[in-house]
């Protein structure tokens, strides 16, 4: 394996590091909160910004598709490895 980036168990605990930063729960505290505000003021979110963010939310589900699948065959990939080098 190349020394560069993150495998295996490091890449998991890579992962679950970036999702619980404190910035990650700021956004996602904004973004919550404004979509509340939108909500008891009456106001209607502007139709670009919407159809914009569903765009954004299917792209990010199929990368999120793709993500998980890669992880999976590095890890398929990693034990065949193993197995190859009596490990």
């Amino acid at each position: 394996m190349s020394n560069m980036g993150y495998s295996g168990s490091n890449y998991d605990r890579f992962v679950e590091n970036t999702n619980t930063s404190t910035l990650h729960k700021m956004k996602e505290t904004y973004w919550t909160t404004k979509q509340a505000v939108i909500k008891k003021l009456g106001k209607k979110e502007d139709e670009h910004v919407v159809a914009s963010d569903s765009q954004l939310d299917a792209k990010l589900e199929v990368f999120k598709a793709i993500q998980r699948s890669s992880m999976e065959l590095l890890r398929v990939i990693e034990k065949y490895q193993d197995r190859l080098c009596g490990k």
